[in-house]
């Protein structure tokens, strides 16, 4: 068997492997202790990225949500728009409509005063024919007139009217100046 010493020696050898196996437990303990630390710095920073994600994502929603709110906005005074446009153009069609109309109407008036106009042209020169003729037989009378005046003249008594004194010639029942019967 073996002696006490060979059996503390193995012991011995037995304790040191322990105390190797140990160092080299702690070591592991140690790098382990190490990667947690590192491993828990990198959840911290994880964790902070992941909070300003959230809070990206929040801010992010808030604006989405304005944009939302402004596109709606935007929308209804666009809508609004359209819809005075469209007013506008209807307006705009019932003035074209009311001055075309009235163009028409101005239009069919002028036709009517340019044919009265072309009749009473037509009117002015057969009244102005008819002067013509009434100038011409005036013309005719006087000249006539003129040559019984003179004759008339040749004819004359010294009488006088006994109203107005005028010279009244012979044949006349009347006087030339005031129209006293003679």
């Amino acid at each position: 068997m073996t002696t006490d010493k060979e059996y503390v020696e193995r012991l011995e050898k037995i304790i040191d492997r322990q105390d190797a196996l140990l160092s080299q437990l702690d070591a592991k303990f140690n790098q382990q202790d190490s990667l947690n630390e590192a491993i828990i710095k990198q959840n911290n920073f994880l964790k902070e990225d992941i909070q300003k994600h959230k809070n990206l994502t929040r801010d992010m929603n808030k604006t989405v949500t304005q944009q939302k709110n402004v596109v709606a906005k935007l929308k209804k005074e666009l809508e609004d728009q359209l819809k005075i446009q469209q007013d506008l153009h209807k307006e705009y069609g019932e003035v074209i409509k009311q001055l075309t109309d009235d163009l028409e109407e101005e239009q069919n008036k002028n036709e009517a005063l340019t044919k009265q106009n072309k009749e009473l042209e037509s009117e002015v020169e057969r009244l102005n024919a008819d002067l013509t003729k009434v100038k011409n037989t005036l013309d005719n009378v006087q000249s006539t007139i003129d040559s019984d005046s003179t004759s008339l003249k040749d004819s004359v008594i010294d009488s006088k009217c006994p109203n107005c004194g005028a010279e009244v010639h012979e044949g006349f029942a009347f006087c030339d100046s005031c129209g006293t019967k003679l």
